[in-house]
This record gives C-alpha cells, sequence and structure tokens, in this order.
C-alpha cells in the first residue's frame, strides 16, 4: 500500500485504523472516532468509494465520492478540517469539542442527501444511527467518548431528528413534484411555476389541464406531456392566434397528407399488379 500521506493525517490515520481492524490486526480500534467516522462514510458511499482512493492516493476521486449526492465544496471542506483538528487536539476536551459535533453533523448531513436520492433500508438507516454519539449508546467506547467530549448533551439526538423531519417533509412534498410541467409551459399559459409549487396536489392537476386546453391536447391523450413539449415549439415559432388551434390544425393537415400518401401508394401497387 502507498505509505505516502492521503489527504491529511487524519483521513490517512483513520482509513488505516480500519483497514488492520477490518483485518482483524486490531479490532478494538473500530470503535475509535476515527473508525467510526470511516465506518459511517463506508456506509453512506461504500467501501470502494472510500477506500478506492486511498489506495491510489487519488484525493480528487475521494472528493467527488464524496459529492455525489449533492455535498457542497464547502461543507466537504469544513469536515476535512474539522477532523484534522479533532485528530491532532484530541486530548483537549473542549479545543474539540465542536469538532466532535460538527464532524458528525456533517456525517448526517451527507447521510440525508443519499436519502434524498436513493432508496434506503430500515436497516440501513438504523445502522447509521448506531454510529451517532447520543446518551442512548449501548457500545460502551462509543458512550465513553460521548460522555468525554458532550455529557448529557442531545444535540446530534435533535439533529439527526430534524434532519429527518425537513427530509421527509421535503420529500413528501416532491412525490407529487413529478406531477408539474414545465416552467416554459406554465408561463406560456399565464401561470407561475413558483406560486403553482406551493399549491395542493389537487391544484396541480387542474392547472395543468388548464396549461393542456390551451395548447389544446385532449385529456385522454395518453401522451400530453411529449405533445406539450412539441406544442410548445410551434407556439414559440408561430404564436397562439387561435388559441392553442394552431397546432391542432397542423396535427391535421400532416395527418390527411399522410393519409393521402398512403392512399396513392396503394392505388400504385394495385395498378402495378
Amino acid at each position: 500500500m502507498n505509505e505516502q500521506l492521503f489527504i491529511n493525517e487524519a483521513i490517512d490515520s483513520a482509513i488505516r485504523k480500519y483497514i488492520k481492524s477490518k483485518e482483524g490486526m486490531n479490532e478494538a480500534e473500530l470503535d475509535s472516532f476515527e473508525c467510526v467516522v470511516v465506518r459511517a462514510l463506508i456506509l453512506i458511499y461504500g467501501e470502494l468509494d472510500i477506500l478506492n482512493p486511498f489506495k491510489t492516493n487519488n484525493e480528487r476521486n475521494f472528493n467527488d465520492n464524496l459529492k455525489k449526492f449533492g455535498l457542497n465544496e464547502v461543507a466537504l471542506l469544513e469536515f476535512k478540517e474539522r477532523f484534522l483538528n479533532f485528530y491532532k487536539n484530541a486530548m483537549d476536551t473542549l479545543a474539540v469539542k465542536q469538532d466532535f459535533l460538527s464532524i458528525q453533523k456533517s456525517l448526517i448531513d451527507m447521510f440525508m442527501l443519499k436519502k434524498s436520492h436513493v432508496l434506503i433500508s430500515d436497516d440501513e438507516i438504523q445502522q447509521f444511527k448506531n454510529l451517532l454519539y447520543t446518551k442512548e449508546d449501548a457500545n460502551p467506547s462509543k458512550f465513553a467518548l460521548y460522555s468525554k467530549y458532550t455529557p448529557e448533551s442531545d444535540e446530534i439526538k435533535n439533529y439527526y431528528s430534524n434532519e429527518l423531519f425537513k427530509l421527509n417533509h421535503t420529500y413528501n412534498f416532491s412525490e407529487f413534484k413529478d406531477s408539474l410541467l414545465s416552467n416554459e409551459a406554465y408561463q406560456l399559459a399565464g401561470y407561475n411555476l413558483p406560486e403553482i409549487q406551493n399549491k395542493k396536489e389537487a391544484e396541480i392537476q387542474n392547472i395543468n389541464n388548464k396549461v393542456f386546453h390551451f395548447f389544446n391536447i385532449k385529456d385522454n391523450d395518453k401522451d400530453k406531456k411529449r405533445r406539450l413539449e412539441s406544442a410548445i415549439l410551434y407556439y414559440k415559432k408561430y404564436g397562439n392566434t387561435e388559441k392553442g388551434n394552431g397546432y391542432v390544425n397542423l396535427l391535421l393537415v400532416l395527418s390527411m397528407v399522410a393519409t393521402g400518401l398512403m392512399m396513392a401508394l396503394i392505388f400504385g401497387i394495385q395498378f402495378l399488379r
């Protein structure tokens, strides 16, 4: 393995400890704070996304992997700096208390970003919660660190609960967000997308129907959204002087032309016979 320092002392040391612990060389280290951080990262991103960049000493890949669910550069940099500061000053309880909290909050943010992008099982959620440091922790090693840095504090427990609530609240709204049409469609029909987003699903569907009617697209059309895209292009090119009938008339003309060509082809084949 490449002995060159990976990113910073904290991340390098944590991953090395994790690998040795997994190999059975020092299993007790698995419950150290550094290893727990790595275990959380692996739970969120997968072992390959964390260990492979380490093995190839590729910081850019490591950063890209941590940002794949939407973590921004500022949050990533803060996580690295907090982790390094904790590593260097772990013996000074007061000096690293905020780092101890901030690192866990960063991990919670990463986990919530993942949860907002992919389906996560209840078992995986419980595994992640078990890696946090709270006063309900049944792991003696982890509870000892909790008591050392944040005795009797519910800050991490509350932060996790609040972030989970906000995510679920947002997610419930986004369940029907897919029914929203494009901003351009709403604008051309005289509506404002930001205002529509705050409405209930039934109201959104009602407005959508009005938008489809504006472009003369029938309610029972099974391919309404694709036809809407074509209608918007036609509208932008030719206008809508007949309140949307132009698009429908174009379809009728094309249909008639196609029918005529088909009939001509049929008669031509019969004539050749």
